[in-house]
């Protein structure tokens, strides 16, 4: 078995699923990961591949961290044209509830 080194014997990992919002704000939404005093990486991972029905669009997500608190931002972009087409942030208002979000945050 491989040893640690201090660095990495000091690192946590907190996970936590929450619901997304049910009218979405301009800028994203944020999770705080009470665990943690300071994130290092994180991953987010909707519980839907498709987040939202739309004929033409995907959908995807940015994620940032500051801290202990992560933001979410859900974008979309259009399939139809020649491309490529710009990704922008979806809505303010959407309703987003019916999605659960994993975060996944390593940090100390």
């Amino acid at each position: 078995m491989a040893r640690l080194t201090w660095s990495q014997a000091l690192i946590k990992k907190q996970r936590k699923t929450v619901t997304g919002p049910s009218s979405y704000p301009t800028g994203g939404f944020t999770v705080t990961m009470e665990e943690l005093a300071s994130i290092t990486d994180v991953q987010v991972t909707p519980s839907k591949t498709q987040l939202l029905e739309g004929s033409d669009t995907v959908y995807g997500i940015r994620v940032s961290h500051s801290g202990n608190v992560v933001t979410i931002v859900v974008v979309s972009a259009s399939t139809v044209g020649a491309g490529p087409n710009a990704w922008s942030e979806i809505a303010a208002g959407t309703d987003l509830s019916g999605i659960n979000f994993t975060v996944e945050a390593w940090g100390n």
